[in-house]
């Protein structure tokens, strides 16, 4: 077992089941609040994913065909064209 497996079994075996824990400063989201709060990311245990959906887009064919013909992982490429561009607020 390494460190990483005896430190996480340690605050696993003190960790108090969520019934048990007082949040009186946590008021519970209503209405709009909720729906604002939902999750964008789906949980796999440790690690957070954005969760990806199927779509339909028109590309110039050029453009397409420089994407497809610059390797494997051409549509993750785009993906992360898009993000940049939302992040930087040129999109």
């Amino acid at each position: 077992m390494t460190d990483i497996d005896e430190k996480k079994s340690e605050i696993e075996k003190r960790a108090k089941p969520d019934s048990e824990i007082n949040y009186p400063d946590i008021s519970k989201p209503e209405g709009e609040q909720l729906s604002e709060s939902r999750l964008r990311y789906q949980v796999n245990r440790e690690f957070y994913r954005p969760i990806k959906k199927a779509t339909t887009i028109r590309l110039d064919a050029d453009s397409l065909d420089y994407l497809q013909h610059s390797g494997s992982g051409w549509q993750t490429r785009i993906n992360e064209y898009i993000r940049k561009g939302i992040e930087s607020g040129e999109l």
